[in-house]
C-alpha cells in the first residue's frame, strides 16, 4: 500500500507539512511555524519557502532537530520521513523541543535539481568564518573535463566506462574525495560551493540565532538519499574512528551503521562547507550529536552519471520553462534520488521512523 507521506512535487509536500502542523496544534502541542521566503518561484510561478516548525517548550534546553532537502531533489524522501514522524507526536517533556526544517532548498526540489538556483551545492556552502570561498581539490581539475562537459550529453556516451577507468588509474579514494569534497572555482560544475553564503543558509542561520540560545544539548539528523545500498541507511558523522564519541555512538548506541566521513573508512568522504559542521562552529556551547542519515538508491556510477547529464542539460540545453523538466536527464536524476519503487519508499519510511525513535530516546537520556 502506497504511503500518503510521499509527494509528487514540492508544493504538495509543503501543503502536507502545513496540514500536519494543524493536526499537531489540535492535539494541544505548542506549535510555532515560520516560513522563510527565499524570493524564488517554482515552475508554476508560486513563491518558495523554507518551512520551519518548533514544537514544544520555547525555553527547552534539549532539542531534536530534523532537516530535509538541502539537496533539493533529495527532499522527497526527507519530507516523507518528517511527515511520518510528526504524525506520531503526541506530547513532549517540558525540557525538550523538536525543530523540523522542511526543505532547505525548495528551488532545487521544485526544479528537480540537487543544487540551488545559483548552481550551489548548499551542503558545501557553510564554510567556517576563517575560510574563503575559493579553491578545489588538486585532482578535481583532472575530473572537470569528464564530469562537467560543456554540451548536452547523450544517453550513451560511455561516461561510466570512462569514469571507471579513470578511477582504476588514479585510485578510488582520491577520485571519490576530489569529486565530492566541494569546489569553489568551477561555477557550472558539480559540487560547486558558491562564492558566498547563499540566501537559504543565511535565513536558516538567522533563525537559529533567534531560537536556540537556551539549548544545551542537540541531536540533529540531516536526511539525504543517493549514497549506499538501495533502501539501506548509513549514519554518517564528522568524527574520526578513533574519537571516543564515535566509538560510543557505534559500539553502544547505533551500531555499525555509524560511519566516519573519512574516505578511507567507508562509503563517505570529507567535505568542505558542510552544513552540520558549519553550524556547530557557530554555536560551540551546545553539545551536538549531528548525524547524516543517508539512504541508498542506485549504484554510485549511476548516481554520478545522472548528476552529470542533468547538469549539462541545465547549463547547455536549449530549453524553456515549458520543457525544462521533461528532459530525460531530469527523470533520470529523480530516479537516482527517489527510485520509482513502492518497496523502496516503504523501507525508507520504516527505517526513518525507527531511527527517529532511537535517536530521540538517545537525546532524552543524555
Amino acid at each position: 500500500m502506497k504511503s500518503n507521506y510521499w509527494s509528487k512535487d514540492y508544493k504538495t509536500s509543503k501543503n502536507k507539512f502545513n496540514e500536519c502542523l494543524t493536526v499537531l496544534s489540535n492535539r494541544g502541542l505548542n506549535v510555532e511555524h515560520e516560513e522563510l521566503n527565499i524570493n524564488e518561484k517554482d515552475p508554476y510561478g508560486n513563491p518558495l519557502y523554507i518551512d520551519i516548525v518548533w514544537i514544544g517548550n520555547k525555553d527547552a534546553d534539549k532539542l531534536y532537530m530534523s532537516t530535509s532537502g538541502i539537496h533539493g531533489v533529495e527532499g522527497f524522501a526527507g519530507s516523507a520521513i518528517q511527515l511520518s514522524v510528526l504524525n506520531k507526536i503526541n506530547d513532549l517533556p517540558s525540557d525538550t523541543a523538536l525543530a523540523f526544517i522542511h526543505i532547505l532548498n525548495p528551488w532545487g526540489m521544485s526544479w528537480l535539481r540537487r543544487d540551488n538556483e545559483s548552481n550551489v551545492d548548499l551542503n558545501r556552502n557553510f564554510l567556517p568564518q576563517d575560510e574563503t570561498y575559493s579553491g578545489f581539490h588538486s585532482h578535481y581539475a583532472k575530473l572537470d573535463p569528464l564530469i562537467n562537459v560543456k554540451r548536452v550529453v547523450s544517453r550513451n556516451d560511455f561516461f561510466k566506462l570512462k569514469l571507471f577507468f579513470h578511477t582504476m588509474f588514479y585510485g578510488k579514494t582520491k577520485t571519490k574525495q576530489a569529486y565530492a569534497e566541494g569546489q569553489y572555482h568551477f561555477p557550472k560544475g558539480l559540487h560547486f560551493g558558491g562564492y558566498q553564503l547563499e540566501k537559504g543558509p543565511s535565513l536558516f542561520i538567522d533563525w537559529l540565532n533567534r531560537k536556540i540560545s537556551n539549548i544545551k544539548t542537540c541531536v540533529w539528523i540531516d536526511l539525504h538519499t543517493g549514497l549506499g545500498e538501495p533502501g539501506e541507511d548509513s549514519l554518517l558523522v564528522d568524527l574520526c574512528p578513533s574519537n571516543q564519541k564515535y566509538k560510543h555512538l557505534q559500539e553502544q548506541e547505533f551500531g555499525k551503521r555509524i560511519l566516519s566521513l573519512d574516505p578511507k573508512a567507508g562509503i563517505a568522504y570529507k567535505i568542505r562547507g558542510g552544513m552540520q559542521k558549519g553550524i556547530e562552529l557557530l554555536f560551540p556551547n551546545i553539545n551536538w550529536t549531528s548525524i547524516t542519515q543517508e539512504f541508498g538508491t542506485l549504484k554510485g556510477l549511476d548516481v554520478i552519471s545522472a548528476l552529470r547529464a542533468e547538469n549539462s542539460w541545465t547549463h547547455y540545453g536549449k530549453h524553456n520553462k515549458g520543457n525544462l523538466l521533461n528532459h530525460w536527464s531530469k527523470k533520470q536524476l529523480l530516479k537516482a534520488f527517489r527510485p520509482d519503487s513502492q518497496a523502496w519508499e516503504n523501507k525508507i519510511i520504516e527505517r526513518g521512523m525507527t531511527f527517529f525513535n532511537h535517536s530521540y530516546n538517545y537525546l532524552l537520556n543524555n
